[in-house]
């Protein structure tokens, strides 16, 4: 592909709650960028960015999927994600490297459960967005509500900068409000030939009245409009554009458009606000990072002649040989040259690079400040990971991922299956950072943990159908914490005889609860200087910290707990890592049984869409499962009811909800947070109590 400056490159995802039609405004803009020559439909199991057979036998995007196009001499590096919330870390990953996103909406639903988490993601990484109302054709779109959704519900100061012409089956084309015209896209070429001509009479003073509110909200935001508008003088399009440009890359509003992908109805324009209004890598500014070896801030331009510096956000596992997806952040470098991995410490060659285009790759020589690649078959980096000039070396801030929050018992058929599943894990645990094995201490079973019931039945299928594994499995039951009630100390000191030397350490540790249950256990010590010497120190503080992750009082991983060492001393003699690991170990637990454990179960934020006239049954139900109901609202004959619940409690739950509604009824769980079990359901875990 022909290089483009770094002024016109566009590093976008598409995000969206599932079924609001990101991946058919995805396969519109393969289609008319000439990326791809037919059009492909999730509901024909065709779709090019859906090319995973799990993903066309299910008809939802699972993985995130790269691909490049060029539009208007601008060249976009392209990210559709997956709209389910099992597959948030997808999300996750992608927006930690994007320079901007397009945030699809369903003009009928407005702002749905996982629109709000993917908006608040994009918050969180600054990432400066546009928003695209879709299935304007489908009866109760509203394009007004949608905005004020976004306005209300997001935060967000939302500017259309498009009307559209009618709705449902009246749904004509659009209305370009910063050009002043009127937009149709033929049926005959599939939207590909676009008719610009003047505002129909009937939408004329809507659609003026609607401009000025437009060049007015703008100028309150952007001061070289705002001059022309006090001044009262012409206000041309390249004026508003500018002002929007600037907005958007600022983060101060969110352009609002709209269309219908299925009906190939805005599609261009859309892409053309991609060029137009979000930002490029020059525009985002140097990726800042930290020194390795002192912790200090290291600042990387976005340019060529910079170090190289580039962070792996995903890793793609497959029988023959895994990707490596690279956000390249400043320097370049060629194929065949290495890259220094500060985690490891060790080098890596980047042999085969590929620019992706789903799930094909073209082959390229070399990787600038700006790209998004592939690279095959690297040997020690995982996502999150920084590769970078070993001569001037950088950690970028790395993503994020949540907790698992739901496990299941696997069993492999056969030894055979045993032993190729062990040497798989790791390779899926790679790619997928939010998958976790391990074992329970009690049945000896093989537990596999994600985030959600979807989550594992994709993998589980996954296993058998890619790699051929064959699994028995259980059912799904959720992944319990463990915290402390209050403030408490304990002491343990260890003493053995070992090949004749005597080992001996006592430590004393103090835990105190967190604000945030959830957290991971926070390690600190509070040694004198010298009460034991400083080479200790890490293994010490990390014998704790395993111990936290290990398991409490009822064998739940402890959350939630700063842990304090305040005393610890030893014999030097034979191997005291021993000892001193013990004890902090047994110290530890101590002081979690003088503070009280508390086992904590996972709570999920619930959204419910039910016709009216079911409101009353499906309460019962949501009481029958420990949910707790704080909103009930009503859009035409459809209610909403949002609330939180025990994750555990809502296995099975969809089935029950269209049982009660006809099949009419859905409902979105996306993991919230960690909070205490009933005391009345904590006896059930008695038996685990550790004495």
């Amino acid at each position: 592909m022909t290089p483009f400056p770094k002024d016109r490159i566009r590093n976008i995802g598409i995000v969206a709650h599932i079924d609001a039609g990101k991946t058919t405004t995805s396969e519109r803009f393969l289609y008319y960028t000439g990326q791809s020559h037919k059009l492909g439909e999730v509901h024909d199991g065709l779709a090019v960015m859906d090319f995973r057979e799990d993903e066309r036998d299910r008809g939802i995007t699972i993985s995130a999927a790269a691909t490049t196009l060029a539009w208007r001499d601008h060249r976009i590096n392209l990210i559709d994600t997956p709209g389910h919330v099992d597959f948030t870390a997808e999300v996750e990953r992608a927006l930690r490297v994007l320079d901007g996103a397009v945030v699809v909406f369903d003009g009928v639903e407005g702002v749905e459960p996982q629109s709000e988490t993917v908006w608040h993601q994009a918050d969180r990484y600054r990432v400066p967005r546009i928003a695209f109302i879709n299935k304007m054709d489908r009866i109760g779109a509203d394009f007004d509500a949608a905005v004020s959704g976004i306005e209300k519900r997001l935060g967000a100061r939302a500017i259309p900068i498009q009307i559209p012409d009618g709705s449902a089956e009246t749904f004509a084309g659009l209305v370009d409000l910063v050009e002043a015209t009127h937009l149709t896209f033929d049926d005959d070429s599939l939207g590909r030939d676009v008719a610009t001509g003047p505002i129909p009479p009937a939408l004329a003073a809507e659609s003026a009245a609607r401009r000025a509110i437009l060049i007015e909200r703008l100028a309150e935001l952007h001061e070289p409009l705002a001059d022309l508008f006090l001044a009262e003088k012409p206000i041309a399009a390249e004026d508003v554009r500018a002002a929007l440009r600037a907005v958007t890359i600022a983060g101060t509003a969110v352009p609002v458009l709209c269309g219908a992908a299925l009906r190939n109805i805005g599609i261009q324009p859309l892409l053309d606000a991609v060029c137009w209004y979000l930002p490029s890598p020059t525009d985002r500014g140097a990726a800042r990072g930290t020194h390795p070896k002192d912790g200090s801030e290291v600042v990387r331009e976005p340019k060529d002649s910079a170090p190289f510096s580039a962070l792996v956000f995903k890793i793609q596992a497959s029988p023959a040989a895994d990707l490596f997806y690279l956000r390249v952040y400043s320097g370049r470098l060629e194929a065949g040259d290495r890259a220094w991995n500060p985690r490891t410490g060790q080098k890596e060659r980047l042999r085969r690079m590929l620019r992706m285009h789903a799930d094909r790759g073209e082959a390229v020589d070399a990787v600038e400040a700006g790209d998004i690649v592939a690279v095959a078959a690297l040997h020690r980096s995982i996502s999150g990971d920084t590769l970078c000039d070993e001569a001037k070396p950088v950690v970028l801030e790395p993503i994020r991922f949540p907790s698992t929050v739901v496990s299941i018992a696997i069993e492999p058929k056969t030894a055979s299956d045993r032993d190729r599943l062990a040497e798989l894990i790791p390779r899926l645990q790679r790619e997928d950072p939010t998958l976790q094995s391990s074992v329970d201490p009690e049945t000896g079973q093989s537990l596999l943990s994600g985030m959600g019931e979807l989550h594992l039945d994709v993998t589980l299928k996954r296993i058998e159908r890619e790699f051929g594994i064959r699994l028995g499995f259980g059912k799904p039951r959720v992944s319990y914490r463990e915290t402390v009630r209050a403030e408490a100390q304990g002491s343990a000191t260890y003493q053995r005889q070992v090949g004749g030397e005597p080992l001996s350490a006592r430590v004393r540790i103090r835990v105190a609860p967190l604000a945030d249950q959830g957290t991971r256990t926070e390690v600190r010590d509070a040694l004198a200087p010298g009460t034991i010497p400083s080479a200790y120190l890490p293994a010490l503080r990390e014998s704790v910290s395993n111990a936290a992750d290990g398991g409490g009082l009822y064998g739940y991983p402890v959350t939630g707990v700063l842990a304090t060492i305040e005393d610890a001393a030893f014999t030097e003699s034979g191997q005291p890592e021993i000892a001193i690991n013990s004890a902090a170990s047994h110290a530890f637990r101590e002081a979690l049984r003088a503070a009280g454990p508390i086992v904590l179960e996972p709570y999920g934020r619930l959204e419910i869409r039910v016709p009216a006239d079911y409101v009353g049954v499906v309460m019962k139900t949501l009481q029958q499962r420990r949910a707790v109901v704080t909103d009930t609202g009503f859009a035409r004959d459809t209610a909403v009811i949002r609330g939180v619940a025990p994750i555990g409690e809502m296995f099975g739950f969809l089935t029950a909800l269209r049982s009660h509604t006809q099949g009419r009824g859905s409902y979105m769980l996306e993991p919230l947070d960690y909070r205490p079990l009933p005391d009345n359901l904590t006896a059930l875990h008695h038996d685990k109590l550790i004495g």
